[in-house]
């Protein structure tokens, strides 16, 4: 079936192509480094101790402590990703101390010469990438591979039910699925991976590092519009979130009149057009790219840069998480709870689910059913404030309590070389 599979992936060769040069109109890293994708031309060759693949942004930060705790122990690192995104975050957090590539397409001969280019001892594959000739290639490599921070999310889990007889066989050909949560597990021994092969270790996204955030530069940028002004930012968010949020903004302003909203669109190729909306739809509008234009008239900021989340969740009295007004299912609440942030989210949370349900029973979040919610939900602790601190401390224990699981993954993966 797997054969199937590949004749399939050559037929779409060509779009692939397309796909890169269309994403390229308002990403140009997308038409740069094309032949890494497809393993053409020269290519230079090296011996890793663990290739780390980690898709995009999300996976790069989530993985970025165990990466940092595998370079402690003076590993060589092979790093892959997907987006330019993720690349440039690999760049900016690990520079020259790591090997950085694209990930080839999922073409057997492309994934050959990549695998022969590389000698590989251990291989990590990062949260839920189930690439049928990935896997296939590496394991005919030799190279043991770890499904780390394994997570399956009951909507994913019930798609990849409609391809069983694809994805049983790949998972099984893991050294080991070290799962988030038992939840995670359990759905993946019921696609079909071997009991023995599936183990819970925790969630690396609880050991966030915060420490390399520069206070001094988010400070100095919040004095452009007012220190003592109220920062609500809206991060991560998807197409259509920015203009509910922004059709309730009035709402918010006109309980706290000095309240400023930043935003985070999760994908780059966005950032212009949610500035433009946000000038549309007549708010005084800045640019994070455009310093100058950071004033106290500022009602909305566009945080138009990479890297930097963390830095502005530092700045920031209340947090909102995208993906979770639009069936996305959610993104990293445990950045601006590390950040000591209250944090509010949409009903759509499904991609967090284990971790939502946790930070729920402890009183450490707030979900909302939408926009209108949001704004009031927002006032109502602005004028409680032991309520806000108390949602504050309670995150900050679920966080502290489920620390650990980067040393736990790290030994795995080091008893294995």
């Amino acid at each position: 079936m797997r054969h199937i599979y590949s004749a399939f992936m050559y037929l779409l060769t060509p779009y692939l192509f397309l796909r890169l040069w269309w994403k390229g109109r308002k990403i140009p890293a997308y038409r740069q480094r094309i032949n890494e994708r497809f393993c053409l031309g020269k290519m230079t060759k090296g011996t890793f101790d663990v290739w780390v693949h980690a898709v995009s942004l999300g996976e790069v930060i989530a993985s970025t402590p165990l990466i940092e705790a595998l370079l402690a122990k003076k590993l060589r690192i092979l790093i892959t990703s997907m987006t330019p995104t993720g690349a440039e975050r690999v760049r900016i957090q690990f520079g020259e101390r790591v090997t950085h590539r694209y990930i080839p397409y999922d073409l057997p001969d492309v994934l050959g010469r990549f695998f022969k280019a590389y000698s590989i001892k251990v291989g990590v594959i990062v949260e839920t990438e189930l690439w049928p000739n990935l896997i296939n290639q590496a394991t005919n490599a030799k190279i043991p591979l770890f499904l780390v921070n394994a997570r399956l999310s009951e909507r994913s889990c019930q798609g990849y039910k409609k391809i069983e007889f694809l994805i049983k066989p790949v998972l099984n050909q893991f050294k080991a699925i070290l799962a988030q949560s038992a939840d995670d597990a359990l759905r993946f021994k019921q696609l079909g991976a071997d009991e023995q092969r599936v183990a819970v270790f925790g969630n690396v996204k609880f050991d966030l590092q915060t420490k390399d955030v520069d206070v001094d530069l988010f400070q100095q940028l919040k004095k452009r519009w007012d220190e003592k002004r109220v920062v609500v930012i809206a991060a991560s968010t998807h197409d259509n979130e920015e203009e509910l949020i922004l059709a309730n903004l009035k709402n918010l302003q006109a309980k706290m009149p000095n309240v400023i909203l930043l935003i985070a669109a999760r994908h780059p190729e966005r950032f212009t057009k949610v500035y433009e909306l946000s000038r549309q739809m007549g708010f005084n509008t800045s640019r994070r790219s455009q310093p100058e234009s950071l004033l106290p008239e500022n009602e909305v900021v566009v945080l138009d840069s990479l890297g930097e989340l963390l830095g502005f969740y530092h700045i920031s009295d209340y947090a909102f998480v995208g993906g979770s007004f639009v069936p996305v299912g959610g993104h990293n609440v445990l950045e601006p709870i590390a950040m000591h942030v209250p944090v509010l989210c949409g009903p759509h949370v499904h991609n967090f689910k284990t971790i939502c349900h946790d930070l729920q029973q402890a009183k450490a979040i707030e979900l909302v059913s939408d926009a209108n919610a949001l704004m009031q939900v927002i006032g109502e602790l602005h004028g409680n404030n032991a309520r806000r601190t108390q949602l504050v401390n309670n995150a900050s224990e679920v966080l502290i309590a489920n620390k650990g699981a980067v040393t736990r993954y790290a030994n795995k993966i080091v008893e294995c070389l």
